[in-house]
């Protein structure tokens, strides 16, 4: 049986045509808003990046805002500000009356595509592990041909026993 434009009004075929628009438009945010729903972490970055002034490897556990105060001001770099000048940027606000710094840094490389960051925190007793993601670029990635060092600072509930930093290389 066909359908002819007698049975089937322009009217009524343009109010099919929005409510399937509409139904395509609320599945496609449904599914955005399930991949942007923000994860349950026991942590929460302070900051991170490719560009620190930290030019070796390092793994810090900083307990004091007068430790973090200083490990910042070694690390940091500088923001252009719209006017076009350059200032240190100020550091990252941490409540250290609850709360523990962990900072890696991965060392001064000749390119870009390096990063590092921390996809794992564990707490047994009075030890944390935690994991580190460390990802180079292969022999066939394109990348910027510019120094970086990349870093990731992140904050955790406050901890004053041991830390082990575990390095896995990315896959």
């Amino acid at each position: 049986m066909c359908l002819s434009s007698s049975v089937v009004s322009p009217v009524t075929m343009k109010s099919i045509a929005k409510t399937l628009t509409c139904a395509l438009l609320l599945f496609i945010v449904n599914l955005a808003a399930e991949d942007c729903a923000p994860e349950s972490k026991p942590w929460r970055e302070v900051a991170s990046g490719s560009q620190s002034n930290i030019q070796e490897s390092t793994r810090q556990v900083i307990q004091t805002e007068e430790e973090w105060l200083k490990w910042w001001e070694k690390h940091n770099t500088v923001e252009m500000g719209i006017d076009g000048k350059t200032a240190p940027m100020s550091p990252p606000v941490v409540d250290f009356e609850k709360e523990t710094v962990l900072a890696a840094t991965l060392g001064k490389r000749s390119t870009g595509g390096h990063t590092i960051r921390f996809t794992d925190i564990r707490r047994q007793d009075d030890l944390v592990t935690a994991t580190l993601q460390i990802k180079s670029p292969g022999s066939d990635d394109l990348v910027t041909m510019a120094l970086t060092s990349p870093f990731a600072f992140i904050a955790i509930p406050k901890h004053e026993g041991r830390v082990k930093f575990i390095d896995k290389a990315a896959k």
